[in-house]
């Protein structure tokens, strides 16, 4: 008797390769920014122009895993050199490639703690995002070579439309950077600043700046040396038509997270932060034991 069981066939596995470019694009979103720039360009035509769209290439994160991931010893740089025979990596050239795939699109942008100065001959990486990415909104910079440091007032008015800037220790220009953010960033609403010491003249600049204060809707001051009086100078200015709504200095020196005053400056904000700051960058001694400690909450004071 014959097998009248019908027996489905199975589709045919999916052409990867002849999908319409928008539908591997799609795709291409679940892929870090490692492979997207060395192994999805290889497997074809079709595919390599997918991954050069700049819509995949506008939020670069290059700080996660920064240590391992840009040493020329690391899994990127080996890919590189095997794949497309790039026997120099650097972060400046995967930048600039990644920087060059987005054609002047990168609305999100984080760089790690490797960045080279600026030479007569080599602009240094923040030069070249300075000209290459105007669409920026956030930002967020390590701690800047004093080269950097001194040019950054003069490369902020290249982001204009700026909302979101962190910066991972207090430059010194940091009062003409402040003026440079009112003058030119008018959607600016997020400011993190998370080491450095807060001195008089960096609190005046931001309560006096009456353009930056009336943007600002969150302000992070957290890892910084901040004293009281800096504190309730920045407090003071911060205040007005358009307060902030958050406002945290975490784990800072200089004044204490139970200071009464303190508290009640801080009262009108919605979300007012202090918890860990002290006075005095002193360890706790019932929690050492009387043993040397230091851990990542105390502040290195510029």
């Amino acid at each position: 008797m014959a097998d009248r069981t019908t027996r489905s066939t199975p589709p045919p596995p999916p052409q990867w390769a002849e999908l319409p470019t928008d539908c591997l694009v799609h795709v291409f979103r679940r892929l870090d920014l490692d492979e997207l720039a060395s192994a999805a360009p290889l497997v074809c035509r079709g595919w390599r122009r997918a991954a050069a769209d700049p819509s995949l290439w506008r939020a670069l994160d290059l700080r996660r895993d920064h240590l391992a991931r840009f040493m020329p010893w690391g899994a990127l740089a080996g890919a590189l050199a095997r794949l497309h025979g790039v026997h120099r990596f650097t972060l400046a050239g995967f930048l600039r490639l990644c920087v060059a795939r987005a054609a002047g699109t990168v609305a999100d942008l984080a760089l790690p703690p490797l960045l080279s100065s600026s030479s007569s001959s080599s602009p240094s990486e923040l030069d070249h995002v300075a000209a290459e990415c105007p669409a920026l909104r956030r930002l967020a910079l390590p701690e800047l070579s004093p080269s950097d440091d001194a040019r950054l007032p003069s490369l902020v008015p290249r982001w204009r439309r700026l909302t979101h800037l962190e910066l991972d220790s207090k430059p010194s220009s940091f009062p003409a950077v402040a003026a440079a953010l009112a003058l030119h960033c008018p959607d600016l609403a997020v400011l993190r600043v998370t080491s450095g010491s807060v001195k008089p003249e960096d609190a005046a600049a931001m309560a006096a700046s009456s353009p930056l204060r009336g943007r600002l809707r969150s302000l992070c001051l957290d890892r910084c040396y901040l004293p009281r009086q800096e504190l309730f100078a920045i407090l003071a200015g911060c205040g007005g038509a358009a307060p902030l709504r958050e406002f945290t200095a975490r784990w800072c020196v200089g004044f204490d997270d139970k200071d009464e005053e303190v508290l009640a400056r801080g009262a009108a904000i919605e979300r007012f932060d202090i918890g860990g700051s002290r006075l005095l960058d002193e360890p706790d001694g019932d929690a050492t034991n009387g043993d040397d400690y230091c851990d990542s909450s105390y502040v290195d004071v510029i």
